[in-house]
């Protein structure tokens, strides 16, 4: 692009309000924080020097690897393990929800699963739950226009009970800032949405809101069984849509937004190239499916922070400037966390309405 057009990108972004709906707790964590870590807790690590560690886990466009590859070399054996623990757990969230706060994100939801950092069940759940939510409202204790909020993720190669305790831990704390339930993992053919229907009606009526990843590659489609027994309100990735005309149809009749990552998907080779990342947003414009620009992995892929996602986009001339203004308001539009900001806000809505409900909160066993 000429300099005229890059000036004008600058500009964009810099009056873009950010929201970021799909980042996955593991993976969002400065490595230099990741390193402190593993050192607080004395893990040994395989590199001795900070940059060969940090190189180690990181991808980008042009350093690619296969999405399972990447789980199983990297993702659950170091970034999980890393993030593991009260200490680990608590430094995670709190470092990542400051970073993206510096970085100009107004707004996260950030998800994990908390039986992938208690340790393989060594460690007390609640123990891990409750080190999240210190990390989060130390957060925003410091960042006071900050909204935030957790999701908690199912796994399709648990079982159902293991999947029913994250449920009910996810209801359990849901006034303690737990907006939503997920559902994340590879394929599996033991997992069926339709099996899971009464589970997420439950979560549902305890005033938890419902995404899924699916679509994201084409081992892991169920986006149409999950429409009919789960009915989510948004769907993580779900770039496969694409290549489903009576599935971009049905999902901007019910107006389910797809949480697209860009680079994480270039990076993990979900999406082939640019041509193809290209050819995925404009059919969704098109069609007029609502989806929103997130990073899935905004630390351990290289430029993938938020307002780079954006950048990349403009620049190559795969989004206009009012089509990214338009993914802004849907993704500001289409967030699980109640409006306002900060401490306060987050400690407003865990007020109860009335004297009546605070005598009926006390009268609990």
């Amino acid at each position: 692009m000429n300099d005229q057009a890059v000036a004008t990108s600058d500009d964009v972004l810099a009056t873009l309000p950010l929201a970021e709906l799909h980042a996955h707790l593991g993976a969002s964590i400065n490595p230099a924080v990741l390193w402190q870590i593993a050192h607080d807790m004395g893990v040994k690590l395989p590199q001795t020097e900070y940059e060969d560690f940090r190189q180690a886990i990181t991808l980008s466009v042009t350093r690619k690897m296969d999405l399972e590859e990447y789980f199983r070399q990297i993702y659950h054996p170091v970034l999980d393990r890393l993030s593991s623990g009260t200490h680990a757990v608590e430094q995670a969230t709190y470092h990542t929800m400051c970073g993206a706060y510096r970085s100009g994100i107004r707004l996260i939801e950030l998800r994990n699963n908390p039986m992938k950092h208690n340790q393989e069940a060594a460690l007390d759940l609640d123990h891990i739950i409750m080190a999240m939510i210190h990390g989060m409202e130390r957060a925003l204790l410091e960042y006071r226009r900050l909204s935030a909020g957790l999701i908690f993720c199912l796994d399709r190669t648990f079982d159902f009970n293991r999947n029913a305790i994250i449920v009910d831990k996810a209801i359990k704390y849901h006034e303690r800032g737990v907006v939503a339930i997920d559902v994340a993992g590879p394929a599996s053919s033991e997992f069926h949405f339709k099996d899971y229907a009464k589970l997420f009606e439950i979560a549902r009526r305890a005033g938890l809101h419902i995404t899924v990843h699916s679509g994201e590659v084409a081992a892991a489609t169920d986006m149409w069984e999950a429409l009919e027994h789960v009915q989510p309100a948004r769907i993580g990735h779900g770039i496969r849509a694409a290549y489903d005309k009576p599935l971009m149809k049905e999902l901007a009749r019910r107006r389910v937004v797809l949480e697209v990552c860009p680079l994480s998907n270039l990076a993990t080779q979900a999406v082939e190239n640019l041509d193809e990342l290209r050819f995925i947003l404009r059919t969704f414009v098109e069609n007029k499916v609502p989806f929103c620009i997130n990073t899935d992995w905004p630390e351990v892929i290289e430029g993938a922070h938020l307002r780079e996602e954006y950048r990349l986009l403009f620049e190559q001339e795969i989004l206009t400037e009012e089509e990214l203004r338009a993914c802004s308001r849907t993704a500001f539009g289409a967030s699980f966390i109640p409006t306002g900001g900060g401490l306060e806000a987050y400690l407003r809505r865990r007020r109860p309405a009335s004297a009546e409900d605070l005598l009926a909160q006390l009268e609990r066993p």
